[in-house]
């Protein structure tokens, strides 16, 4: 009657522990960048750089809109929070549920298309 039991005891934590095992694998699917979405300020200045960054509006990234300023000033006194010290200068940020997170200044414009094109091509 003993060995009965404690057969059934031990049946249970097996099949216990397989469930955990597997929610923990599913749970830990490498999903990271599905629910990421990118938007895209670029203060060009004297610069037009507009036509770099256009297509990244396309199906192909997620990026949900790129914003261009061409005046220095304006972006200065409409983004004072962003220590603007020159143009041209890109913002990156990352939109995950409701968050948003700037994850990119630079003022590398090629730095910023390759940011986007690693981070942000859908696949």
């Amino acid at each position: 009657m003993i060995n009965l039991k404690r057969i059934r005891f031990m049946k249970l934590w097996l099949v216990l522990g397989s469930i955990f095992t597997m929610l923990t694998v599913v749970g830990c699917s490498s999903k990271e960048n599905e629910n990421v979405k990118y938007s895209i300020l670029v203060i060009e200045g004297e610069n037009n750089i507009s036509g770099k960054f256009g297509h990244f509006g396309s199906n192909e990234y997620s990026v949900m809109e790129v914003e261009y300023i061409t005046d220095l000033k304006s972006a200065i006194d409409k983004y004072p929070d962003y220590d603007i010290q020159k143009a041209p200068v890109v913002f990156i940020f990352e939109y995950g549920g409701e968050m948003k997170k700037m994850k990119l200044k630079t003022y590398d414009v090629e730095e910023a298309i390759d940011f986007i094109e690693e981070n942000s091509r859908v696949k």
